[in-house]
């Protein structure tokens, strides 16, 4: 049994996890505090799979991300049905029309409510270096996330004052 376990884990580890529910995928991101790379694909592109096995699966597998952004796809296909933030049952293609994702592969980088936060990366152009790209929207997601300062209480002196003396002194900019 423990084998079979492990294997499971390798299983989720090397594959990139298919949106069938925006709901449940706002309460992941919510919960872990991350946003989200969200890869539309095709069953049959050939492009989409070689995102999927030459740089998201490593970037995954590799730790690295793991408390950056959370991976995930969804199949544009007619036959492919998610839950909308309202419960009703939408096809993956009708999900790209909301985005405007004309073509696959397309990887959006969004926040728990769908807000896209950095540039879209759209086909796979420059092979090359497109774990930079990839890496390079992540980071330029990392740097708007805004430091968290503690509020501390002061006894007769008034919390903001003192928390935004503590932030400005403090920040990393």
């Amino acid at each position: 049994m423990l084998v079979m376990l492990s294997a499971f884990n390798v299983s989720a580890a090397t594959s990139i996890k298919t949106v069938t529910d925006l709901r449940v995928l706002k309460a992941q991101s919510e919960e872990v505090k991350l946003p989200i790379l969200l890869l539309f694909s095709a069953e049959d592109c050939d492009y989409c799979e070689a995102i999927r096995q030459n740089y998201l699966i490593p970037m995954k597998v590799s730790g690295e991300y793991v408390s950056r952004i959370l991976f995930r796809q969804v199949y544009i296909e007619n036959f492919s049905y998610i839950r909308d933030n309202s419960g009703k049952l939408i096809g993956g293609d009708q999900l790209a029309l909301k985005y405007g994702v004309e073509v696959t592969p397309t990887i959006l980088f969004i926040d728990a409510q769908g807000k896209e936060l950095a540039e879209r990366i759209i086909g796979l152009s420059g092979a090359d270096y497109f774990d930079y790209i990839l890496d390079t929207q992540i980071s330029s997601i990392d740097t708007q996330v805004p430091e968290v300062v503690p509020e501390v209480v002061v006894p007769g002196v008034i919390s903001g004052a003192v928390s935004g003396a503590i932030s400005g002194a403090g920040s990393r900019h």
